[in-house]
């Protein structure tokens, strides 16, 4: 069966890309595509717009053929619904011709490509972006986009998404789709991680800076002299807003960072904090759980379903600051406290997010889905 697989690859870790930015948020289709490498009666072609190529280029790797394609200015392509990116895939899949289109997200171009398809398609949801705009004010562009998955979902057949909490979202938005769960796996890396948390409490924060994620919620929490004896470890990037001003001391903002550097941080980390207002599944949250953290967030998002309260971590309502200080103090309350919540049902999490469970789950939904 020939898969065409239109994503956002990581294209930084293909064989002559490697110089490209490490920086990307869909690091779980780096192991799949290890995954995938050994399937027999499969012929996978991945499809990526990227601004590394000027133009087209092919590279094989992992027994798969990787097509590189040039992307446009995210402004222009997004106003005109793509059109150019498109047109691009339609060419290169007339050539190709697959048994199944399958698209990774409604951020970009991918999804709106599979409707373009005439066979069969499927379409795999990264984040709800009609929920996020629903829970929080967002930037324009990103109006835009949720504006185009709402066309995207209304025509889709098959769908697939991370979590019960988003499969709830897509029945509103493509009551006549098929919805599958498929989780992500996290992180290889993370499976080989240990903790080593420090005599003094720390939190880490990872992920964008941005009201959505809750990071005036986090902030205000930190600044309350409850906190004042955890040191909080934010990760990321976002509207500048929230890096302004007074910290207090016991709040780092470190921004960008490598890999490795953040892997570390986590396994030093007495808690992970993710109060976010609306969240598919969040990497973060499965990383954390894999390396064996508890996790203190909220009930708006599929990160709940790796977290018993009181067990495992705390769970409260987005924007709620004195059960996010409570949940923090109460995983936090010493280092014991810690490395046996972070304990809790982390066999089940590694079990439910290894990369060839994702890849397993997925052959069975094209072979269904191929054969329809």
């Amino acid at each position: 069966m020939r898969v065409v697989l239109a994503a956002d690859f990581p294209v930084h870790c293909l064989p002559g890309m490697e110089g490209g930015t490490a920086g990307h948020h869909a690091t779980w289709l780096t192991p799949l595509a290890q995954e995938l490498s050994a399937v027999p009666g499969f012929d996978f072609h991945w499809i990526t717009c990227t601004k590394l190529v000027s133009k087209y280029r092919e590279i094989r790797h992992l027994n798969q053929t990787f097509h590189l394609l040039p992307r446009g200015k995210l402004s222009v392509e997004m106003f005109t619904r793509f059109h150019r990116e498109r047109r691009l895939i339609a060419a290169l899949v007339r050539k190709l011709q697959p048994v199944l289109f399958h698209a990774w997200g409604t951020e970009q171009g991918y999804a709106l490509a599979a409707n373009d398809f005439r066979g069969r398609s499927l379409i795999s949801l990264q984040g709800i972006l009609t929920a996020y705009c629903a829970a929080s004010p967002m930037p324009l562009l990103t109006r835009i986009q949720a504006a185009a998955e709402r066309a995207v979902l209304a025509k889709a057949k098959h769908l697939t998404v991370e979590s019960p909490w988003g499969a709830d979202h897509l029945r509103k938005l493509a009551p006549a789709a098929s919805i599958d769960l498929l989780e992500y796996g996290a992180d290889p890396a993370c499976f080989d991680i240990e903790r080593q948390i420090p005599e003094k409490p720390a939190a880490v924060f990872l992920g964008s800076l941005t009201r959505l994620k809750g990071v005036d919620t986090l902030l205000t929490a930190f600044t309350d002299p409850q906190l004042s004896g955890v040191a909080l470890h934010i990760y990321g990037a976002g509207e500048k807003c929230f890096t302004k001003g007074n910290h207090p001391p016991n709040i780092h903002f470190h921004g960008h960072r490598p890999r490795a550097e953040v892997l570390q941080a986590l396994s030093r980390a007495w808690c992970l904090v993710h109060p976010t207002r609306a969240d598919t599944s969040p990497n973060a949250v499965k990383e954390a759980r894999v390396i064996g953290l508890p996790v203190v967030t909220t009930l708006e998002g599929g990160q709940t379903q790796y977290i018993t309260h009181g067990k495992s971590g705390y769970i409260h309502s987005p924007g709620d600051i004195q059960a996010l200080i409570q949940g923090v103090l109460a995983a936090t309350a010493d280092r014991e406290t810690s490395l046996r919540m972070g304990a809790t049902d982390q066999e089940k999490c590694r079990h439910l997010l290894q990369p060839a469970r994702t890849a397993e789950l997925l052959l069975k939904i094209y072979q269904r889905v191929g054969q329809k």
